[in-house]
């Protein structure tokens, strides 16, 4: 019995990971320490471009860096932010209160990671 009601939670776990994301996009209005201008997060559809399967992240609502969305099962959202060239660039993860933390760092020639640092602020949906 124990088996079957694991792999139920497992497959409706699983379930929840893969959900579509919804029609309608999410823009997130964020003022970080550290940063004169807020800092929009767009979730698709919602975007300025052609690729259609990124968010963005910049300071206006569609336009910016490309970011994939990571879905934490505890709640927070992971965003993932990619320069040019598809190398990750920053993490922000709004948690479930609107909180943000925002993470960055640089990458020299030789992939070590240089400059790391961490802001905090708060997320208000915008729309």
């Amino acid at each position: 019995m124990k088996v079957v009601v694991a792999a139920l939670v497992a497959g409706f776990v699983g379930a929840q990971m893969i959900a579509p994301i919804p029609s309608r996009a999410d823009v997130l209005k964020c003022k970080i320490e550290g940063y004169s201008e807020d800092i929009f997060i767009t979730t698709l559809p919602d975007t300025n471009s052609s690729d259609g399967q990124y968010a963005r992240i910049g300071i206006s609502r569609g336009i910016g860096n490309r970011a994939f969305v990571v879905a934490d099962p505890m709640g927070a959202t992971a965003f993932v932010e990619l320069n040019a060239d598809d190398t990750p660039i920053g993490l922000l993860t709004v948690q479930k209160n609107m909180r943000v933390i925002k993470s960055s760092h640089s990458i020299d020639p030789f992939g070590m990671v240089s400059a790391p640092s961490q802001n905090t602020g708060v997320c208000a949906r915008s729309r």
